[in-house]
This record gives C-alpha cells, structure tokens and sequence, in this order.
C-alpha cells in the first residue's frame, strides 16, 4: 500500500470518530424523546431497539477500525517491512472481520428500513420490488465479501474480494440512488399539490425533510466510495467514512417519527386522498362550465333571429312575395 493509503486511513478514523459522536449525540436525543411520550406506540419501541442495535454495530466497526490503527501505527511500528507489510500480514484479522460484518449489517438494516419508508410514503407495495430485489443481491454480495476478505491470506483490498466489494458498493450506491429519488419525488410532488401552512411546509416538505427522509448524505458518500473504490484509488479508504451514516441517517428518521414530524402512512393516505378530490373537483367544475358555455350559446342562438327557424321562413317568404 502506498503511503497516500496509509495517510488517507489515518485520517479517516478521525473523521469516523467524529461522526461517531455525532451519532451518540443523535443517541441521547431519541432516548431523551422517547421518555417525554406519554402515549408509546409499537413503532416508537421499534425505531428505539432498531437504532440501539445500530448503534451498537457502528461501534463494533469503529472500535475495529480505531484499534488496528493502534496496532499497526503504534504498538507494531517497527513491524519488519514496515506499515505495509503489517496491513498485509493483518488486514484479515479476526476482529477487522468482524468490524466489516457488523457494518454490512448495519449497511442491510439501513436499506431495510429506507424500504419500508418508501412503501410509507407511496402507499404502494409494487413500488418496493426493485429495491427488494437488489437488497437481496447485496446481501449475497456481503456474504461473498465476508468470505473472501476473512479468510486465511484474503485480503479486503486486493483479489476476489474487491469484485465482490465493487459489486456490494454497486448494489448500495443504486439502491440508494433509486429510493432516495422515488422518495424526495413524491415527497415534492405532494408538497405542490397539498396547500400546506409555512410550518408544515418546513416540517413535511421542507429541504431539511427531504434530506433526512430520502437519507440523502448516505447516498452522496455511497457514491463517491463506488467511484473511488471502482477505479482502484488509495483514497477510496477515505471515503468509507460514509459507512457511518448508514446508522446516522436512519437514527434522524427515527428522531422525526418520535417527535411526530415524519411521513405516516395515515398522512400520506390523507394527503392522496385530498388531492384526489381535488382533482375531481376541478374536472367536475371545468365539466360544469364547459356544459354551461354550450347552453348559453345554445340560448343565445335561438333566441337570435338569424338562427330563428320561423323568423327564417318568414324572411324567405317575404322575399319571395
């Protein structure tokens, strides 16, 4: 590995422990919300237990990531053969195993829950078999990444492992890329047919709704780790920092489902329903006038003499005469 990699890999734990706290502020923030509700639904346990376990499986990652750098910079400096030479020696260790298992886990709940957001705001299960489907593709990838990254002599960076690594960021970054669009389009489609108030506009379809509902951030760093890591970068390592919003962006969902500001299928099914009418309405009006505007010709014409049948007779025999 060059020394751009080992740079960039210094850096980056720093950047994930900063995220890392930001996700432990995110943390407190939903405990503390859950104890101000009186009325508890199911989906509030679940959003709670759901974000505990993510939290938990980031830091597994990141206590990984953190201690091999320990191990490699620090404690085993004067490895022979240098850094490198450790990193290759080490880079399948058990526990670096087990920190990109706990963050393909986390990376799959993530994409689960995005899943069931999209079905929430559509309303539709259709909508959904894609996605399904290629999260589905993605777990067989893990599973490939996890074998061949783990075992003896494998290797995350080098091998088989980075076709299976390149498929699994593939599959992420599209499935991503179509969620995250399907739901920031239906989120600004019903904002322009729905009169909201300024407040609701801000709270439903506002850009801050928008952003955390479609987990935006996750899919722009999902998208440059695929680039940089498909083309074989030693700066890709520095964009894997993105892993750690696949806990951050569901945890802000679950922040805005507590304090009762996100999408619910019972809102959405209300807004549809709205718009619907709506537009019935309008048909039914423009149909109205359009029937209205035919009578009053219809009125006018036979109430004028040059549309007159007897008024015609009339004048023709006259002339005739």
């Amino acid at each position: 590995m060059s020394a751009l990699f080992q740079n960039t890999l210094y850096v980056v734990n720093y950047i994930n422990a900063i995220l890392y706290g930001i996700e432990l502020m995110i943390y407190f923030m939903l405990i503390r919300q859950i104890t101000l509700i009186r009325r508890r639904t199911t989906m509030d346990k679940f959003y709670v237990v759901f974000s505990t376990v993510l939290l938990i499986l980031n830091t597994i990652y990141w206590t990984t990531q953190a201690y091999f750098g320990q191990q490699m910079w620090i404690v085993h400096s004067d490895y022979p053969g240098g850094m490198d030479a450790f990193l290759n020696e080490y880079v399948a260790v058990w526990y670096q195993t087990w920190g990109s298992a706990a963050v393909m886990t986390s990376n799959l709940m993530s994409d689960a829950l995005m899943i069931y957001r999209l079905y929430v705001i559509w309303g539709y299960l259709y909508i959904v078999i894609f996605p399904v489907s290629i999260w589905f593709a993605s777990l067989g990838a893990c599973i490939g990444l996890l074998y061949e990254s783990g075992r003896p002599n494998g290797n995350y960076f080098a091998g088989i492992a980075t076709e299976f690594g390149t498929t699994w960021n593939s599959l992420t970054f599209s499935f991503n890329v179509i969620v995250t669009t399907l739901i920031c389009g239906r989120i600004i489609y019903i904002g322009r047919r729905c009169a909201f108030s300024d407040e609701g506009r801000r709270a439903y379809t506002g850009a801050v709704a928008i952003v955390i509902e479609s987990a935006l951030p996750f899919t722009i760093g999902s998208m440059t780790y695929v680039i940089t890591y498909g083309i074989g970068s030693d700066v890709a390592v520095g964009f894997s920092c993105y892993s750690m919003f696949s806990a951050i962006s569901p945890m802000l969902i679950a922040l805005r489902v507590l304090t009762r500001r996100a999408w619910r299928k019972e809102q959405v099914s209300g807004f549809l329903t709205t718009i619907n009418f709506s537009a019935s309405r309008s048909q039914n009006t423009l149909a109205q006038g359009h029937h209205k505007a035919e009578f009053d010709i219809e009125g006018r014409a036979e109430s004028s003499p040059a549309f007159n049948p007897a008024a015609s007779l009339q004048v023709n025999l006259d002339c005739t005469a």
